[in-house]
């Protein structure tokens, strides 16, 4: 997307200060120059619409790695939405039963696969909540909140971009019955290399270090499950997640990373709670070498109050630690944040604080509501309805955590959106191996806003301050699907980047050209690959960065929807095909595969394999001392405690 914005001036500018330090300077521009630029870029765009609806479309390409012809808006299946409606779901307790029956050995797994306990839910708004509420006929009801901002629910929802192409030669990768995963592409795919852990949190998704058995991919596991990865369409870019447990436990975690590179795939993370990594530094540096890109590091806050329910003694240390010896092999971090209602909600806005503050080190965060599965799914329901954190609440609590300026109703959007994006670098690239990065999460569980961080400052404002991005992703739509030739559409996207720039409210010293890097680095982001493709994502050394805030809500049994689960985007790649992560972690499906595939008891693992250590009940994590350069350390931010006035602006003890 080198061309998109070639040609466009930068305009004169004067600097005043944003009423509060933690934005970023905004620009002064006269009404009248404003309002001209505004003028003319729209009145240029609406002679292009004009002159483009007199020509006929053309037809999308149709690419090698998909099943068909690239999709137009009204050929994307819409996304389940809409408040009240009816969905399937999973009865909590019918679903336990039938997977015990499977692991004492009284039904086999086709019978657990076609009947995992599917009944009749509800979806809708009630007492200024959005609400799934179904009955069981045998254990009688269950209820809980999706949203406690229906407005907001509604907005998101609106938003979808719609779904993707539907899978197809798939049957032996996708064959899970009412759970199956039946289109898209995917996002990441996660790769469990151990069910082994070195600690013991709760919450933990999957109970650690609680089996009486070890479930380990060897190496002919993990060579059949990247083969499966390649083997039906759409073939795509995906980030592949190694994972566990902890996946850096796994003898094989470098030579997984090693196989998947040769085998094509370069967007290769680890989640990771960032002990080995902070206990040696040179096994970054290994992993960097081995073609690890970057990596997913667990941290619920920035004081060792919010990380209590880790049980690690120095747990600040441990994360500080990795993250300089992770900086210093030249791989970035995103930051994996689990929330819990009433624990560490309350802190989100200093993690933002924190990874704008180290930018160079930090490449996003990911917030996780608490997920009620593994070692939490048996809590009371008195105890989920009070941890429960819904995803639209992070938008409202950052607004009143932070002072970046953040509306909700402005500033988020689903994930999914993302996506026009990826379309447009498809419609680009028709001769592309493979699809984009397509992101069709669905929007109830899924959202992301984009700050702009000043690197120089290391201030930061929401991208949707000076930027409607909102209309500028309708305006791709447009183009793409009109299906003209690459030097008009990039002609195109850059009269639309234009005419959505509000140059009265752009950062001082933020120029068209900065905003043309951003968008490169938006496509970059969803598409290309290479040898090279991860250290040229990272060369963007200017001013200017965008930091990603996502939120992510995986389905337990109480809230799960199996009109979502059919694309789920983060599919779990087993031994028995690649399973949605909720319905691996929450419906059962862990279970099946790990007990089916089970390396060894613990007792015979025991002995011919030493005993790993786990750190909990405040056991501390011997770290050596190390050097330390200007490049590596972190800037430490003190926990700031929000104040709500009574007029409901916020102010910082």
């Amino acid at each position: 997307m080198s061309q998109v914005l070639t040609g466009l001036a930068c305009l004169n500018r004067q600097a005043i200060q944003f009423g509060n330090e933690k934005q970023l300077e905004v620009i002064v521009m006269s009404a009248i120059t404003a309002r001209i630029i505004r003028a003319v870029s729209n009145g240029a765009w609406s002679i292009c619409r004009r002159i483009n609806k007199i020509v006929p479309d053309g037809n999308l390409p149709n690419p090698s790695w998909a099943s068909g012809r690239l999709l137009k808006a009204r050929e994307r299946k819409p996304m389940a939405a809409g408040v009240p409606r009816k969905t399937l779901s999973l009865c909590p307790d019918c679903n336990r039963q039938a997977l015990t029956a499977v692991v004492e050995g009284h039904e086999d797994i086709a019978t657990f696969r076609q009947h995992p306990g599917v009944l009749d839910a509800d979806i809708l708004e009630e007492g200024g909540r959005i609400l799934m509420r179904k009955v069981c006929a045998k254990h009688g009801p269950f209820e809980d909140a999706l949203s406690n901002h229906p407005e907001f629910f509604r907005r998101i929802e609106h938003l979808a971009f719609g779904a993707d192409f539907e899978c197809t030669n798939d049957r032996e990768v996708h064959n899970h019955g009412p759970n199956s995963i039946k289109a898209g592409r995917g996002t990441h795919l996660i790769v469990d290399l151990t069910n082994r852990c070195n600690m013991k949190c709760s919450p933990c998704y999957m109970d650690a270090n609680a089996a009486t058995y070890v479930h380990e991919l060897t190496m002919e596991d993990i060579e059949a499950i990247f083969a499966n990865a390649l083997s039906y369409k759409p073939q795509r870019e995906i980030n592949v997640l190694f994972s566990g447990g902890e996946a850096t436990l796994s003898p094989l975690f470098l030579q997984a990373i090693r196989h998947a590179k040769r085998m094509g795939f370069h967007r290769l993370h680890v989640a990771t709670n960032g002990i080995t990594f902070a206990e040696d530094r040179d096994f970054a540096f290994l992993a960097k070498a081995a073609g690890l890109h970057a990596v997913y590091l667990q941290l619920d806050g920035i004081s060792e109050k919010k990380n209590a329910h880790r049980r690690l003694g120095n747990y600040m240390e441990v994360k500080h630690r990795a993250l300089e010896n992770i900086t210093a092999a030249g791989l970035r971090a995103t930051l994996q944040v689990t929330v819990i209602n009433n624990h560490n909600n309350d802190g989100l806005g200093d993690i933002v604080r924190f990874a704008v503050a180290n930018i160079d080190a930090i490449h996003g965060i990911v917030f996780q509501p608490i997920m009620f599965s593994g070692r939490d799914q048996s809590v009371s329901p008195d105890e989920r309805y009070a941890r429960r954190y819904p995803v639209s609440q992070i938008a409202f609590d950052l607004k009143e955590q932070t002072c970046f300026g953040w509306e909700p109703m402005r500033d988020w959007f689903p994930a999914s959106a993302y996506s026009t994006f990826a379309h447009l670098c498809d419609v680009l690239n028709p001769s592309a191996k493979l699809g984009s990065l397509f992101t069709d999460t669905h929007p109830d569980h899924a959202i992301f806003s984009a700050l702009l961080v000043d690197r120089e400052k290391a201030e930061a404002i929401p991208v949707t301050t000076f930027f409607n991005l909102e209309q500028f992703m309708k305006d791709i739509v447009e183009i793409a699907d009109s299906a003209r030739s690459p030097a008009t559409t990039r002609a195109l996207v850059g009269l639309a980047a234009l005419r959505n720039i509000d140059r009265r409210r752009t950062p001082s010293g933020f120029g068209l050209a900065d905003l043309r890097l951003l968008l490169q680095d938006c496509f970059y982001r969803v598409a290309g690959n290479g040898e090279n493709w991860s250290q040229a994502s990272n060369e963007n050394n200017g001013r200017w960065r965008l930091l990603f805030i996502n939120t992510v809500q995986f389905q337990d049994l109480n809230i799960y929807d199996l009109a979502t689960i059919s694309n789920a985007s983060t599919p779990v790649a087993t031994q028995d095909g690649e399973i949605a992560f909720s319905t691996y972690n929450a419906a059962g499906w862990r279970a099946i595969v790990e007990s089916e595939h089970r390396t060894a008891s613990l007792p015979e693992w025991y002995k011919t394999n030493p005993r790993h250590k786990i750190h909990s009940n405040g056991r501390i994590v011997q770290l050596s001392e190390t050097a330390r350069t200007a490049k590596t350390q972190l800037f430490q931010i003190e926990v700031e405690p929000t104040l709500v006035t009574a007029g409901g602006a916020t102010e910082r003890s």
